[in-house]
C-alpha cells in the first residue's frame, strides 16, 4: 500500500510550478568615478588606525595593563611587600586600620590585575609567593572585616612568605 506523500515510479509527476521575482527597484548607479570601493576605505581605515597608534605612543600612550619590565615588576613588588608588613604590624587598637587595610587591598588588587596574566612571571617563586600572601590577606579582611587581627598562625605564614618572595626577588627568580 503506497501512502499519497511517497513517490513511486508508477505516480506521475506534476511540473513546478515557476515562481517569478518581483522587480525591485534598484538605487541609481553612481558613475564609476564615485562608486566606493572596499579596497580604498580599506587602506583609509587602516592609515587611520596607524595614525590614532602613532600618536598615542608619541604623546604618552595608555599606560598597558602588563608589566613593562622586570624591574618594574621588582619594584612594585618589593612597595606591595613593604605595605603588607607594615599594614599586618599595626597595633589593632591603631585609629588608622581601616584606611591602610583599604590602601593595601587597592595595591594588592591592581599587583594581581597587572602580574597574573604575564606568563613569564607565573613560572617566578617570588610571583607565587606573593600572590599566595595577598589571597590569604585579602581572604581575611574580606571574612573578618578590615578592623579584625590577623591570626598569629596566619600572619607568621603570611611574613614567611613575604620573606620568601623578598629573597627570590634579590635573586631574580
Amino acid at each position: 500500500m503506497a501512502s499519497p506523500t511517497l513517490v513511486t515510479p508508477t505516480s506521475k509527476l506534476k511540473p513546478l510550478l515557476l515562481i517569478k521575482a518581483r522587480a525591485t527597484q534598484t538605487p541609481p548607479s553612481l558613475p564609476p568615478h564615485q562608486r566606493p570601493l572596499r579596497r580604498q576605505f580599506l587602506c583609509l581605515a587602516a592609515a587611520a588606525a596607524a595614525a590614532t597608534t602613532t600618536a598615542g605612543l608619541a604623546l604618552g600612550g595608555v599606560q598597558s595593563a602588563f608589566a613593562a619590565s622586570d624591574e618594574e615588576y621588582v619594584k612594585e613588588t618589593a612597595e606591595v611587600i613593604n605595605k603588607v608588613r607594615s599594614t599586618i604590624n599595626m597595633d589593632k587598637n591603631d585609629p588608622n586600620i581601616a584606611s591602610a587595610v583599604a590602601e593595601l587591598r587597592e595595591a594588592s588588587n591592581s599587583w594581581v590585575a597587572k602580574y597574573r596574566r604575564e606568563k613569564a612571571l607565573l613560572g617566578r617563586a617570588s610571583f607565587r609567593d606573593m600572590y599566595s600572601a595577598l589571597n590569604a590577606i585579602s581572604g581575611h579582611y574580606i571574612s573578618f572585616g578590615p578592623t579584625a587581627p590577623i591570626p598569629a598562625k596566619r600572619k607568621a605564614r603570611i611574613l614567611e612568605e613575604m620573606d620568601t618572595a623578598e629573597k627570590a626577588l634579590s635573586r631574580g627568580r
